[in-house]
């Protein structure tokens, strides 16, 4: 017991000397999570009523910006640093949230009487303990999913992380006498050292060379937050492992692997021809050996895993061939990678066609597709097996990511549409409260956003109830005034009743819109604001008729 403590004590101290900023993670959002094992052949819990679990939750900013979102679905977070869980639970009443909570709580003291959860999330956190909550943590994924559950545990893997030992053992080294030394000023200490290694090797021709990799590394580090190195390359504890050694530990705990996050390191039909032959010589149908091979290949550093109960593996398709029914019920959301489809994509056509979905329609399903192709007769040579080959392989380069329950956006109508009371306290807290000191914004899919400024509060604001675009318009140019903003188009101007806010309100409106912050009223809401509306009207037409008589 004294062990278990003290290793708690030294993590929590570390992490409350030097507090990660918990932002929002993409790969961890529920909607993803749901999509991609779906994609996998199985059938996960609906997100909606779902309750997720997250190991090492910090300020929770990683499980709020989706509690926002989902607001059926339960969320709890677990973390031994008091003063971020009692911060972060301080940000939770300030945003009014009743489906998420934090919890001070030690993993080593969770048992199965804690409950069961559809999704349990464990990032940044198994590389970074020792063997016995490593394998605490397995026991959770074991003993408090539920049964078509799916857990996401991200680790450092060899042999990426190889080189970057190299860089831990020199900081490590460099303050092994520093124990009166802050984290902060070890980490200093540590960058400032690796850099000087870093021009050393630069000036011997000898070894530039063959340490080339070693020293990218190094300058890598450089431009790295400081809290990011410390808990990365100072920590007592950062135990990268290999893939085959992680799943082995899977296994053990009778649960299955099922696959990466980034299906790019699970699949190989992406590959050229040669090295499709290569590693099916090598691994045959061992999947986590082809995998592990992937990673040899890949000098790969970091995974991001996908756990479900041992009595589904059956059921996972690990055949690269996704039946048409499955892809048909994905929509796929635009992840804003650079664009390359030319160069694996051989139809110039095909090319232009699935360009113009990824990266101008951004949000789509295959019958999107189908339809456009159907209408527009350029297209009419492409085959159907052609759409669905070539999203598959998009897919699996990551341009895109899938959602099986994609998060429903509306467009602004007059007097039909408004912002729920949720997204207004949670942008006020994260803006007028200082929340964004310790989380990150994040959008409907998990993925960090910019900060939103003061103008679209203002408008969020403005849209609580119902509004007219003329109504907001003449809002917006009153609030522009009374803060003496400049025009845009002239900056030693202040803007005046002559502005035209027209293409200013339309793009803040888009922007809530593309947020999913604005929502419809309810029919019925409708109606009964017609009817006020009418009242209103026939009253101020007899108060007009009785003033002329």
């Amino acid at each position: 017991m004294a062990n278990k403590e003290n290793q708690s004590h030294q993590t929590n101290n570390s992490y409350d000397e030097l507090r990660y900023y918990s932002k929002p993670f993409s790969f961890t959002s529920i909607a993803f999570l749901e999509g991609s094992s779906f994609l996998w052949g199985l059938n996960p819990p609906k997100i909606s009523g779902a309750k997720v679990l997250e190991l090492g939750c910090s300020f929770g900013g990683n499980l709020i910006s989706q509690a926002i979102y989902y607001p059926e679905t339960e969320f709890i977070g677990i973390d031994l640093s008091e003063s971020q869980i009692n911060q972060g639970n301080e940000l939770i009443k300030l945003m009014g949230l009743k489906n998420v909570r934090l919890e001070i709580k030690n993993i080593l003291d969770i048992t199965p009487d804690f409950g069961l959860f559809d999704y349990i999330i464990v990032h940044g956190i198994y590389s970074w303990v020792p063997d016995e909550v490593k394998s605490k943590i397995l026991d959770i994924c074991r003993d408090n999913l539920s049964e078509n559950g799916i857990a996401y545990i991200s680790y450092n893997t060899y042999p990426g992380w190889k080189n970057r030992e190299i860089a831990r053992d020199i900081m490590l080294f460099t303050n092994k006498h520093t124990a009166d030394l802050s984290l902060v000023e070890k980490t200093y200490r540590g960058k400032a050292v690796l850099k000087l290694f870093s021009d050393a090797i630069k000036t011997v021709d000898s070894e530039k060379g063959k340490n080339s990799s070693k020293v990218i590394h190094f300058d890598e580090i450089q431009d790295k937050d400081e809290h990011y190195v410390a808990h990365e390359y100072l920590e007592q504890y950062n135990h990268p492992l290999y893939l085959n050694e992680f799943v082995d530990s899977v296994n053990q705990h009778q649960l299955s692997y099922i696959g990466d996050t980034s299906f790019q390191l699970s699949f190989i039909s992406w590959m050229t021809k040669d090295l499709r032959e290569m590693l099916l010589n090598l691994a045959s149908s061992d999947y986590v050996a082809r995998e592990q091979c992937i990673d040899y290949i890949y000098d790969v550093a970091f995974r991001r895993s996908l756990i479900c109960h041992a009595h589904l593996q059956n059921m996972i398709n690990r055949t690269e061939e996704i039946p048409k029914e499955r892809l048909d019920k994905l929509t796929f959301v635009n992840v804003n990678k650079e664009n390359n489809l030319a160069s694996v994509i051989n139809s110039q056509k095909l090319v232009h066609l699935i360009e113009r979905f990824i990266f101008e329609v951004e949000k789509f399903t295959i019958e999107d597709i189908k339809s456009y192709v159907a209408n527009n007769e350029e297209f009419s040579d492409i085959t159907e097996n052609e759409i669905y080959s070539s999203i598959l392989l998009v897919i699996i380069l990551n341009y895109v990511n899938v959602f099986l329950t994609p998060y429903q956006t509306y467009v602004f109508k007059d007097n039909q549409s408004y912002v729920p009371e949720r997204f207004i306290r949670y942008v006020s807290t994260m803006l007028e409260k200082e929340g964004s000191n310790y989380i990150g914004f994040g959008d409907m899919y998990n993925r960090n956003i910019s900060n939103l400024n003061q103008i679209q509060f203002y408008m969020m604001l403005k849209m609580v109830k119902p509004k007219t675009k003329a109504e907001l318009e003449n809002s917006l140019k009153q609030y522009l005034i009374e803060n003496e903003y400049k025009d845009l188009n002239n900056n030693e101007k202040l803007i005046d009743d002559d502005y035209d806010v027209t293409g200013l309100c339309e793009s803040v409106c888009q922007s809530l819109e593309t947020l999913g912050y604005i929502h419809p009223i309810l029919a019925e809401k409708i109606q009964a604001s017609k009817v006020e509306t009418n009242i209103k009207s026939d009253a101020k037409a007899k108060s007009k008729k009785k003033h002329s008589r």
